[in-house]
């Protein structure tokens, strides 16, 4: 395969073993597929306009958007990485378009068929490991394929929150850790890619997930389990991992959750340190995942230099 351009050095969750990758991965989507099939797809969701057939639609594989098939077409060289990318919003419109009809039958059917790409796309990779660490294109820059596989769990967690009105009840814990990991991961990739050192905690009960970045643009990023209890690094620590992801995604205000420490920073110069990135984050285009992971950034960094303005919560 020399016509693969692979990256080296140490990838953040694309470095984890192969086996851990794909069990961690297929758990979170067994969890949101277990979650739409009790969803009522008439009912409206969290997000404006959209019903639970909507949400779901748009994350499902479907004979006109095959999941994963523009990445596995970079991956392999067919497709080269630095194309221009997708219009995400007029393609999710296009999918919503076309399935508005769909039942829940056929979502969960299309659901199916994702898992079924997606177990398909790590069985490749396992086989060949240049693949796996094949150059693909998105907004934080060249990522490994593994990464944008990872990257898939941060949208399936939001959106799961946002089947909350549909009646889907609480999200499973691997699907909301899944999301934390994602999140964190292209976080650093972001960082990595700017030249931010940094090393940084995404908190929650039981303990979360950190980055680092070393400080030198495109080298490398870590991702590294947090220990329970408080955090001993630069960390945004969060009552739950749900209320992280919503805040990271924009669901919630991060003023008004920090004023009930739902949110608690630590180290806020250590926090700050991201701020550089802010002017990498707005209006993104591309996949949907690396989009809302890269925007979380934007709510992270912002709800730390809201601080000072907000005053000192009270205890």
């Amino acid at each position: 395969m020399s016509s693969i351009e692979i990256v080296s050095g140490p990838w953040g969750t694309a470095s984890m073993p192969a086996r851990t990758q794909r069990e961690r991965a297929l758990a979170a989507w067994d969890a949101f597929r277990d979650l739409a099939a009790r969803v009522d797809p008439n009912a409206p969701s969290r997000l404006p306009g959209w019903d639970g057939r909507a949400v779901i639609s748009h994350l499902a594989s479907w004979p006109d958007a095959p999941l994963l098939a523009r990445l596995l077409a970079e991956a392999s060289g067919r497709r080269a990485p630095d194309a221009a990318p997708m219009d995400q919003d007029d393609v999710n419109g296009h999918l919503v378009r076309a399935h508005r009809d769909a039942g829940l039958e056929d979502l969960l059917a299309a659901l199916d068929d994702g898992r079924r790409r997606l177990a398909a796309a790590f069985d490749a990779t396992a086989a060949d490991p240049e693949l796996a660490l094949a150059r693909t294109g998105s907004q934080v820059g060249p990522v490994p394929l593994l990464t944008q596989f990872g990257a898939i769990a941060y949208e399936l967690a939001v959106h799961a929150l946002d089947l909350a009105p549909c009646g889907a009840g609480e999200p499973a814990p691997e699907l909301l850790d899944a999301g934390v990991l994602a999140l964190a991961d292209i976080t650093g990739a972001l960082a990595a890619r700017h030249g931010v050192r940094t090393r940084t905690g995404l908190a929650v009960p039981g303990g979360g997930w950190g980055f680092a970045a070393p400080g030198t643009g495109g080298i490398g990023w870590e991702v590294f389990p947090l220990p329970p209890g408080r955090p001993n690094l630069p960390a945004v620590e969060a009552r739950t991992a749900a209320l992280l992801l919503d805040a990271s995604a924009g669901r919630r205000a991060a003023p008004a959750l920090l004023a009930r420490r739902d949110l608690k920073p630590h180290n806020l110069p250590g926090l700050l340190a991201l701020a550089p990135l802010l002017d990498h984050v707005p209006g993104l285009p591309g996949g949907p995942a690396l989009r809302l992971t890269a925007g979380a950034l934007t709510n992270v960094a912002r709800m730390t230099s809201l601080l000072p303005t907000l005053g000192r919560p009270r205890p």
